[in-house]
């Protein structure tokens, strides 16, 4: 396994994985913009030639977002969430960033609590933010240290 950029190549195989695990997918627009922003930064972990996982996040000044971290279900608890995770915080912290934020499905216990393993905390709730299913984002927040 190694970690290495999104390509634009890949764009199928992460249609794929947002289509097996989110209810609320990204479209190909949305994952080919964000791969050609200079602000957000893709990055997969591939092994054979074949997307296991992958994080887009974005960053603005000293602060940045967590838009998506999905690992393919056969692959989850091989601890690609972490090595993403890990790779995050490591750049955001060469960038100086300090803060991270990110929203989250309250019934998608699993990524909250990989996130509070990470020091996130609660922010707020934003009632019925997303759809099929509906469920409540939970907003949190973590810190990044130097």
């Amino acid at each position: 396994m190694w970690i290495r950029p999104m390509l634009v190549s890949d764009i199928e195989a992460i249609k794929q994985l947002e289509k097996d695990i989110f209810g609320d997918t990204w479209s190909e627009n949305n994952i080919k913009d964000s791969i050609e922003s200079k602000f957000d930064y893709c990055v997969v972990i591939e092994e054979d030639y074949r997307v296991l996982a992958y994080i887009i996040f974005r960053v603005n000044a000293d602060e940045a977002e967590l838009f998506r971290i999905a690992t393919d279900k056969c692959n989850r608890g091989m601890g690609c969430g972490h090595r993403l995770m890990n790779f995050m915080i490591s750049n955001l912290r060469d960038m100086k960033v300090k803060k991270v934020f990110l929203e989250v499905r309250c019934q998608n216990k699993d990524a909250i609590r990989l996130y509070e393993e990470y020091g996130f905390k609660k922010l707020g709730i934003r009632k019925e933010y997303y759809h099929d299913p509906i469920d409540d984002a939970l907003l949190m927040e973590g810190y990044i240290k130097c």
